[in-house]
C-alpha cells in the first residue's frame, strides 16, 4: 500500500502556492499571498486528465496536506452572498470522485486520512459585510451541510484572513510539538 506521498510525487509537476492556486483570472487578482505552502493545483490535474473542457468534472482549486488531513481548498473571490451554492456543492463532489479516483489508481487507502473541504472566500471589508460575515463564523454555508461526515470529515466555509489563521495556527502548534515543546 502507498502513502498519499505518492499521490502527491506522481502529480508533482501540478505543485502550486495558495497564491497562485487562488488566482482570480476573470478579475486579474490572487484571492490570497500565501507562497510559503506547497499545495497541489487539483484544477490543472483535471484540466490536464480531462483536456475537452465539456467533458471535464468540476474541481476545487488545491489540495494542502498537513500530517494525516488534506485540506480540499476552493478559493472565491466573491462575497458569501455573491457565491453559487449549487456550484461550490458540484465542486466538492465531482472533486472528490476524482480524488478517489486517484487514490484508488495508486492503491492509498484513503481511510488514513481525514478529509476537510474548505470554501475560502473574500474578505468582509465593509462594515455591512463584516457584520454579515461575523454571524455566520463557525457555521457551514452553501448548502453544504449535508456533505459533512458523508463526502469529506469536515467542511469549512470562511474568509481568506480567517482561513490563513487556522493554518498559521496549525502550523504553529505542529512545530511547537515537533520541538517537543508542548
Amino acid at each position: 500500500m502507498a502513502d498519499i506521498q505518492q499521490f502527491f510525487k506522481n502529480y508533482s509537476l501540478h505543485n502550486s502556492t495558495f497564491k497562485e492556486t487562488s488566482f482570480d483570472d476573470e478579475n486579474n487578482v490572487y484571492l490570497c499571498t500565501d507562497t510559503s505552502q506547497d499545495v497541489l493545483n487539483f484544477d490543472k490535474l483535471i484540466e490536464d486528465k480531462y483536456p475537452n473542457p465539456y467533458l471535464r468534472p468540476k474541481s476545487f482549486d488545491a489540495i494542502y496536506q498537513f500530517g494525516n488531513v488534506l485540506y480540499l481548498v476552493e478559493f472565491k473571490n466573491q462575497k458569501p452572498s455573491q457565491i453559487d451554492n449549487n456550484a461550490i456543492v458540484q465542486k466538492l463532489n465531482d472533486g472528490k470522485k476524482e480524488l478517489d479516483t486517484f487514490l484508488t489508481k495508486l492503491n492509498i487507502q484513503k481511510r488514513d486520512y481525514s478529509f476537510k473541504y474548505c470554501v475560502v472566500y473574500k474578505n468582509c471589508n465593509k462594515a455591512i459585510d463584516r457584520y454579515k460575515c461575523g454571524i455566520s463564523k463557525n457555521i457551514i454555508e452553501f448548502g453544504l451541510e449535508q456533505y459533512k461526515n458523508r463526502v469529506v470529515d469536515d467542511i469549512k466555509t470562511d474568509s481568506v484572513s480567517s482561513f490563513t489563521k487556522l493554518l498559521n495556527k496549525k502550523l504553529i502548534i505542529f512545530t511547537l510539538n515537533c520541538e517537543g515543546k508542548i
